[in-house]
């Protein structure tokens, strides 16, 4: 049966915390896991199910970015990027995601795109029409007029406008909102990182999207913002490039977790020429704070998920592993930077029930690696990624 199939002699990282499993087996029954464990307990394998010989290899989840941009495909100028036309926008985002799905990335979070393009190719891959990751997606980001990305967001200024423009992506089909909390580096008009909105007004609109099932990100770079959206009640602060201790109390001792996005001013500093001065300008003055809150993110308890910003300036969508290198260089220990981008990425996407780890009953998304990414970081590496499964079924690579 399609979505049946076994994995045998693999190293089993399953993203649960748990020991590394050597000699593993995975069994795999109409797309979901059946066992993940020890080869002398596996069960009887489905009838014909095929066998991947998997021996000097590691199995991991299928990994997941949790902030993309699948409209944009990392050219310089990001802001001159967005002029390009829905339809034009929403062809580029299907080869992006597959870009994703290539490199081992089984699950996107998209937060932001141009019109309706990042729903509709949505629609079409939840149609079966187009192939690629899981993606959830955002539609169009809601920010003040003027604001950071107002070229490609919908301008709200008040608590009545956000409940809007929360109710409008409901009904365009997005899956989460995007609140920009703060200034940011691609828009010329804006400080990178002014606070833009009151916890009230934030409050109102993480409100509205509770009734309607959605869980709210915020983008956040500035301190005033990071704290402001916390006490809102977002789920995640994307970028938190300036991280108060209050900040980080918040964060440990609540619902929300960090998504630290490092890529992006990596790429806009050092991807190559062409990406506007003002935006490099940014990137730069940032950079250290960035990496520095990262480091006191983690030492001080804050839950922490795995996302790229990809398609920023020179942020190519499947440059997850850049992302899972930086993280580590910042302080991130190899154990839970796995982690942030498979268990604590799903449970922020809120589908931590469908995948995120290897155990019975979820989908059986998954990723073969040449080596060990819990004892070296450039296992995730695209050259390095030898199958790429989602709900059993071999996407990337061919069974051996």
């Amino acid at each position: 049966m399609a979505g049946d199939l076994v994995v045998r002699g693999a190293l089993l990282v399953d993203g649960t915390g748990s020991q590394p499993v050597p000699d593993a087996t995975l069994v795999v029954e109409d797309g979901a896991v059946v066992y993940a464990g020890a080869a002398g307990d596996a069960p009887p394998p489905p009838k014909h199910a095929p066998v991947i010989d998997a021996e000097g290899r590691t199995i991991i989840p299928g990994l997941i970015d949790c902030h993309v941009h699948l409209c944009f495909d990392g050219e310089p100028d990001f802001e001159a990027e967005a002029r390009v036309p829905p339809g034009r926008a929403a062809l580029k985002a299907m080869r992006n995601a597959v870009s994703a799905l290539n490199a081992g990335i089984t699950t996107v979070r998209d937060l932001g795109g141009i019109g309706t393009a990042s729903l509709d190719v949505v629609w079409a891959q939840r149609a079966g029409i187009v192939q690629g990751p899981r993606i959830l997606t955002a539609g169009r980001m809601l920010t003040i007029t003027g604001g950071h990305a107002h070229y490609i967001g919908v301008e709200c200024d008040t608590a009545d406008d956000l409940v809007r423009g929360v109710r409008q992506m409901k009904k365009d089909g997005a899956d989460v909102v995007k609140i920009m909390a703060t200034g940011g580096v691609l828009t010329a008009s804006t400080g990178a990182t002014r606070s833009t909105y009151t916890v009230e007004q934030i409050a109102a609109a993480v409100g509205e999207a509770r009734e309607a099932g959605m869980r709210v990100a915020a983008h956040a770079i500035g301190a005033e913002g990071i704290v402001t959206a916390l006490r809102g009640g977002v789920d995640s602060i994307e970028h938190a490039c300036y991280l108060t201790d209050e900040a980080i109390k918040l964060l440990a001792d609540g619902n929300a977790w960090m998504v630290p996005t490092l890529s992006a001013p990596f790429h806009i500093c050092h991807g190559g020429p062409g990406v506007p001065e003002y935006a490099v300008a940014k990137a730069t003055e940032i950079t250290e704070e960035h990496r520095a809150s990262v480091a006191r993110a983690h030492d001080g308890g804050a839950r922490i998920a795995a996302g790229t910003d990809a398609g920023t300036p020179f942020n190519r969508h499947g440059g997850l592993h850049v992302e899972l290198r930086l993280m580590h260089e910042a302080g991130v220990p190899l154990e839970r930077v796995l982690i942030s981008a498979t268990a604590e990425a799903a449970a922020l996407l809120g589908i931590d029930e469908q995948v995120g780890t290897l155990e019975p009953g979820k989908a059986a998304d998954f990723v073969l690696l040449e080596g060990d990414p819990l004892s070296d970081v450039s296992a995730y590496a695209p050259e390095h990624v030898v199958l790429v499964a989602r709900g059993g079924r071999v996407a990337v690579g061919r069974l051996t």
